[in-house]
C-alpha cells in the first residue's frame, strides 16, 4: 500500500478511556505501518499527556503534539493535527470512542475503489451505563441485523419521544418527503455512490460526524476546509463543507465503522455534553455558517442540512435553565438565522416556533 492515512485525535483529560481509543487504531486490520496517528494534547491535567508520549515512544506511527495553551474546545487541536498531518487520506477519532477493527481498511477500500473524495459508514451509539445500543440513522433501508446477528439495535431517537411518534410524525416533519433521486428506498442497500451531494441530498439527513468518514487530502486542502471556532457545531460545519465540495461520495449503509460511547454519569461528561449558554450560542452560530455555505445549492440541500439540528437545539434548550439575558442572546441568534433561512413554510414555522418559545421565556422571566 503506497498511501498513508492520517488519523487525528483531539485530547483533553480523556482519562481512563484514552488507551482504548488509541489501541483501536494500533490494532486496525489495515496495519499500523500504513497509519499516521496524530495525538494533540490540549493541556490535559489528568495524565493524558504522559500517555500519548508513551505511545509516541513505543510506536513509529504515533505522533504526540502538546499545546502550550488550552483552547477550550476540540476545533483547535483538530486543526493543529490537520496542519501536522502528511497522509494522503484524513480521518478523525474522538479518543474516548473506538474504531471497529476493520474500519480504516473498509473505508479506505471504498473511497479508493470508487475513485471518490469521501467515504463514510454507520456507527453504533453505545449507552455504557444504560445497557442499550442504537444504530445511527440512515434514510436507506438496511440489513444491519443480518450483518450483526449478535447485536440488538434500538432506533435512534434524539428527543426521547415514543418510536411511533418519531417514525410517523417528527421524522416526516423534520426531513420532509424522501428525496429519491438516484437510489430506491424500497429495498435494502449496501452501498450508495454519487458524484455530488445534489444527486442524493438525503445523505445530509445523517449524523454530521467527522469521525465516521475518510477524506481524500485534496478535498480538504483544495477547499481550505478547517474546523471553525465553535465549541459545538464545528464538526457539523466541517462535514457539511466536505459534502458540498466532494467529487465522489460513498456511503456504506450496512457497515459499522465506529463505536460512539454515551457515558451519562454526572462525573463522566465531555465539554460538549455540558449544556450552557455558550454551547447553544455557538451551535446556532454554526447553523448560520452552514446555511451560508449552502447558498447556490438546492432548497432541499439547504433545508436538510439545517432543520433537523434546529429541533435538537430546541430540545436541548427547553431542558436547560437560562437567565433572561441568556435567552435574549439566544433569541438574537435565532433571528439572525431566520433572515437567511426561510425558504419555505415548514422552515418558517419551525424557526417561528423557536422564536415564540424564547420570547415567552423572556417575558415570564421578567415578571
Amino acid at each position: 500500500m503506497d498511501d498513508k492515512i492520517s488519523i487525528i485525535l483531539p485530547i483533553f483529560n480523556v482519562g481512563e478511556h484514552l488507551r482504548g481509543g488509541i489501541d483501536s487504531l494500533i490494532n486496525q486490520t489495515i496495519g499500523s505501518e500504513n497509519l499516521e496517528i496524530i495525538m494533540v494534547n490540549d493541556c490535559s491535567t489528568d495524565g493524558s499527556d504522559k500517555i500519548i508520549d508513551e505511545y509516541a515512544d513505543k510506536y513509529d506511527c504515533c505522533v504526540a503534539i502538546h499545546h502550550e495553551k488550552n483552547s477550550g474546545a476540540a476545533y483547535t487541536p483538530r486543526n493543529t493535527g490537520l496542519a501536522a498531518s502528511t497522509g494522503d487520506y484524513i480521518m478523525f477519532l474522538d479518543p474516548d470512542d473506538r474504531f471497529t477493527p476493520d474500519a480504516v481498511k473498509t473505508l479506505y477500500d471504498a473511497v479508493t475503489a470508487n475513485k471518490a473524495q469521501m467515504a463514510f459508514a454507520r456507527f453504533r451509539r453505545i449507552f455504557e451505563y444504560g445497557g442499550k445500543v442504537q444504530k445511527s440513522y440512515s434514510p436507506y433501508m438496511d440489513s444491519i441485523e443480518k450483518h450483526y446477528p449478535d447485536e440488538s439495535f434500538e432506533t435512534e431517537n434524539f428527543i426521547n419521544v415514543p418510536d411511533f411518534v418519531w417514525d410517523n410524525f417528527v421524522e416526516r416533519f423534520l426531513y420532509g418527503k424522501t428525496l429519491e433521486v438516484t437510489y430506491p428506498r424500497d429495498k435494502p442497500l449496501n452501498i450508495i455512490r454519487v458524484d455530488n451531494i445534489e444527486q442524493e441530498p438525503d445523505m445530509l439527513k445523517m449524523h454530521p460526524s467527522v469521525w465516521s468518514k475518510i477524506y481524500r487530502r485534496d478535498l480538504i486542502e483544495d477547499h481550505d476546509i478547517r474546523f471553525k471556532p465553535f465549541v459545538s457545531g464545528d464538526d457539523l460545519a466541517f462535514a457539511l463543507e466536505a459534502f458540498l465540495n466532494a467529487e465522489g461520495i460513498v456511503f456504506l449503509n450496512n457497515f459499522m465503522c465506529y463505536d460512539y460511547y454515551i457515558r451519562d454519569l454526572p462525573d463522566d461528561k465531555s465539554i460538549t455534553k455540558t449544556v450552557n449558554v455558550r454551547l447553544l450560542d455557538e451551535l446556532m452560530e454554526s447553523y448560520i455558517y452552514c446555511r451560508k455555505c449552502t447558498n447556490g445549492f438546492s432548497k432541499e440541500v439547504q433545508n436538510i442540512s439545517i432543520n433537523p439540528h434546529l429541533l435538537h437545539w430546541t430540545y436541548t434548550w427547553k431542558n436547560s435553565p437560562f437567565t433572561v439575558e441568556e435567552n435574549r442572546l439566544l433569541l438574537s441568534k435565532v433571528r439572525k438565522l431566520k433572515k437567511i433561512h426561510n425558504r419555505d413554510v415548514k422552515t418558517r414555522m419551525l424557526i417561528n416556533s423557536i422564536i415564540g418559545a424564547l420570547e415567552a421565556k423572556i417575558h415570564i422571566g421578567k415578571e
